[in-house]
């Protein structure tokens, strides 16, 4: 089992880099303490089932924000923007199942023509949460997927498989209040936010206004701002600096470069005001960060 990196590793298009378990075996196990961390957005082709195991998660997952607590959980299918992170003071954490769809079967397969492609489709949920109670067949899943990877007896590999098929064929199935579908405008939202947060991530050192990152989805500047606040709930240029901010803090933890490169290479060219930001967002100045994370 493995611990989640708080910040995602993701391409251009921030789409998440990180392999999930193997080529031989796509499916990873993970176990998220968001305490002190938050998890950034991001999306990947992989679906991920995620269950909270103590406090009070806020997912985000296109213009959705849900708030979980302690016994419940969600699915997030493939493809789709989200992000975690607490909701409040208290002690706060998950566990995690991010598994690719061509485990469960190929696309040549009647596996993938019967449960993953009708996951594929405009009107399947791209959200669904699971609540506790004693006949949650969601949560029964995910606690027997989890102790099979614990305990990994031989042939544990086939019978993850099969639970894993099994929750997929049971998605179909969930009681309409669970289901979060997306309209097509909801849809075109989130492609539009994937091309701005690959513009972002590409000139995060180059001076960026409300204008430059509108022209990057080809939108206005009233549709670039509502679309962000839609979606993340801040503006263009308060998510650009919480991003800046955030890479920021990954190559601090790298130990490469000096902390004023840094901040340069994130866009600051102030260096008070950078340590000022960071101090607010974090709690420490970059030099504290990057000692206790080193």
């Amino acid at each position: 089992m493995d611990k989640i990196r708080f910040n995602v590793t993701t391409d251009k298009n921030e789409r998440q880099l990180e392999q999930h378990g193997s080529a031989l075996f796509p499916v990873g196990f993970y176990h998220g303490d968001l305490t002190n961390n938050f998890v950034t957005w991001h999306w990947h082709e992989e679906l991920e089932i995620i269950k909270i195991q103590r406090g009070k998660i806020a997912i985000g997952a296109g213009n959705l924000s849900v708030q979980l607590e302690s016994g419940n959980g969600c699915f997030i299918n493939g493809n789709v923007l989200h992000n975690l992170w607490k909701s409040n003071s208290a002690p706060c954490e998950y566990r995690s199942i991010v598994f690719h769809p061509r485990l469960i079967g190929s696309m040549d397969s009647i596996f993938w023509s019967n449960y993953i492609q009708p996951l594929n489709q405009p009107d399947f949920p791209q959200f669904i949460r699971f609540s506790e109670h004693k006949e949650n067949r969601f949560l029964a899943l995910f606690s027997q997927l989890w102790a099979l990877q614990e305990e990994k007896n031989t042939g544990y590999e086939n019978d993850i498989r099969y639970f894993l098929t099994k929750f997929v064929i049971n998605l179909s199935d969930t009681p309409e209040r669970q289901q979060h579908p997306f309209s097509k405008k909801e849809l075109r939202d989130m492609e539009r936010m994937k091309t701005m947060l690959a513009f972002l991530n590409e000139n995060l050192s180059e001076e960026l206004t409300l204008e430059k990152i509108a022209q990057s989805a080809a939108i206005s500047e009233t549709e670039c701002l509502r679309c962000f606040r839609r979606n993340v709930g801040m503006t263009p240029i308060h998510f650009l600096k919480e991003t800046r901010l955030q890479h920021a803090a990954g190559l601090l933890r790298s130990g490469e470069g000096s902390i004023s490169e840094i901040a340069a290479a994130c866009g600051f060219l102030d260096m008070s005001y950078f340590s000022r930001a960071f101090r607010l967002f974090y709690g420490v100045t970059p030099t504290e960060y990057r000692k206790s994370n080193l």
